[in-house]
């Protein structure tokens, strides 16, 4: 499945999401005050100035983009399509496992291409980490659209019991990770 090249970068940009607040957000470009060349960068921030919620700076305005629009400040849409892959019929668990699958494959991918370091690849690395933050973004609508039932129910948090029993050996020493090894393997 290779269709990093089928898709333009400019075909994956993706649109920006509302604020939670319920005002529009807008992608801003500004010339970096930190850097000599005067560099630009990108963030997206709220229209309403009472809220003045804002994303993370970023390179490249794609990702100001994306990282809006996972992050807890952006308000997310019921249903949306990703460019370069069709989840249309797919029950939750299918897509949050395709969306897994793509995210190992586009990783794996990032990591050939770094250790490759072939001049030509710069256009091919932009897209695919493109890709990977699309799908970042898409697992955390599935997480939320789709939850699984251990994300619904939570298991009880233990309450701390200070010290270790007497006799115990103490969490996070090599005695302890022995023992409860040794517990699971009894169980």
């Amino acid at each position: 499945m290779n269709d990093t090249n089928d898709k333009p970068i400019y075909e994956l940009k993706p649109e920006i999401n509302f604020c939670t607040c319920g005002c529009e957000a807008r992608l801003v470009k500004e010339r970096s005050a930190e850097s000599e060349k005067g560099k630009l960068r990108y963030v997206v921030r709220c229209l309403d100035e009472i809220c003045g919620q804002q994303g993370r700076y970023t390179q490249y305005p794609w990702q100001a983009i994306l990282e809006w629009n996972k992050s807890p400040m952006s308000e997310f849409p019921d249903d949306f399509n990703i460019p370069f892959m069709n989840l249309a019929g797919l029950g939750g668990e299918e897509i949050r496992q395709r969306l897994n699958e793509r995210r190992v494959e586009l990783e794996q991918k990032i990591k050939q291409l770094r250790a490759d370091k072939v001049s030509g690849n710069a256009d091919d690395m932009k897209i695919s980490r493109l890709q990977l933050m699309w799908i970042i973004y898409a697992q955390s609508w599935a997480k939320l659209k789709f939850p699984r039932e251990e994300e619904l129910n939570p298991p009880p948090k233990a309450e701390p019991t200070g010290s270790p029993a007497a006799g115990s050996p103490a969490a996070g020493t090599p005695a302890a990770g022995i023992l409860a090894s040794a517990q699971m393997q009894e169980a």
